[in-house]
């Protein structure tokens, strides 16, 4: 679905959301996880289950995950499957090889003759595991990245911590614990030992929350053309204005100027028993119609158990009955997963 200028300006503003900006279009496919809900004669969806961060949320079984990303205490998580058709071995040395050579073609800061700092192996970590510490901006001998490659099962996992290389210490003991509490999952498993899980999109991480995470999924390729996203991150500051109020600013100062906007739906809603607002929005900038999902729930500071969360749907007009009974399923599907395998 193409939007024009007006349109994601306005969606923007309204949901200050930057998913779809932070989402690379990289394809996810054999990643669902277990349907949860069949097809029903009274048009029910057939939906499946995600989880995503401290939480799981179902979406209709057609659709693919685009791309999932994350970041706990600050560290960026990367996962991929290893080819079943190379020897472990082989795999490991060329993922390493060819992530070594990207980072060798950085250019070091003034005085430093290599961008590579130092290369180690970690024992005790996955099957496997090898990091590299090396200068992530040229432009400061002060800034530092740990880069850890770690495998563990049928999965591996890059972990990045950006910091500074003064307290390179501390950023390895943070990564190394990250790198240690993390499982590898097999799809659809989410009945793990109790915990403090923190979801990915390939495994789980059991550590609870400590100043900053987030999780991020996009999903693509429903007949109706349906987009879905769904954000949680922390909030070290609750903010005033819900999604509601965004809508009434946007309208009364002019942001939406040319923009014929339709409320459909404009209320507080509870899901997952978070207190949030909800907004279905129609939306018309004199050539094109879409169709605005939207709920949004603004946190407590400080909180892993309650972050701040968006979920949009986003098409083109039409059939909104039908769409409302999916955007309806999704939301009433979303449960928290802090604090215990369920």
């Amino acid at each position: 679905m193409t939007i024009s200028a007006t349109l994601r300006r306005a969606l923007l503003f309204l949901l200050i959301t930057p998913i779809v900006t932070l989402l690379a279009c990289t394809s996810s496919e054999g990643t669902q996880k277990k349907s949860t809900q069949p097809s029903t004669d009274k048009g029910v969806p057939r939906m499946t289950t995600y989880p995503i961060g401290r939480f799981a949320i179902d979406v209709p079984a057609e659709m693919k995950l685009v791309h999932q990303w994350q970041r706990l205490r600050y560290a960026e998580i990367e996962e991929f499957a290893w080819s079943g058709s190379v020897p472990r071995e082989r795999a490991r040395d060329e993922a390493w090889k060819k992530r070594l050579t990207e980072i060798g073609k950085l250019t070091p800061p003034k005085g430093k003759e290599r961008v590579i700092i130092e290369t180690r192996e970690f024992p005790g970590v996955g099957a496997w595991a090898r990091g590299i510490l090396f200068y992530g901006n040229r432009m400061s001998p002060k800034d530092g990245n740990w880069l850890i490659l770690m495998d563990v099962g049928q999965t591996a996992a890059w972990l990045e911590l950006k910091g500074l290389v003064q307290y390179e210490q501390d950023m390895l003991h943070d990564l190394t614990e990250i790198a240690k509490s993390y499982q590898a999952r097999r799809f659809g498993d989410l009945k793990l030992p109790p915990g403090n899980w923190f979801y990915t999109e390939r495994g789980a991480i059991n550590l609870p929350y400590l100043e900053q995470e987030t999780a991020a999924a996009r999903f693509e390729g429903h007949p109706l053309g349906l987009e879905i996203d769904i954000e949680t991150t922390e909030t070290h500051k609750v903010e005033e204005a819900g999604l509601i109020k965004k809508t009434m600013a946007a309208m009364a100062t002019g942001f939406a100027t040319g923009l014929d906007i339709d409320k459909i739906r404009s209320r507080k809603k509870t899901v997952a028993g978070l207190d949030g607002e909800e907004e279905v929005l129609k939306m018309n900038d004199g050539n094109k119609t879409v169709l605005n999902f939207a709920w949004e729930y603004r946190g407590r500071k400080d909180s892993g158990e309650y972050p701040e969360i968006r979920i949009t749907m986003d098409s083109a007009d039409g059939k909104l009955e039908q769409k409302l009974q999916v955007w309806d399923a999704i939301l009433n599907s979303l449960k928290p997963m802090y604090g215990t395998g369920r």
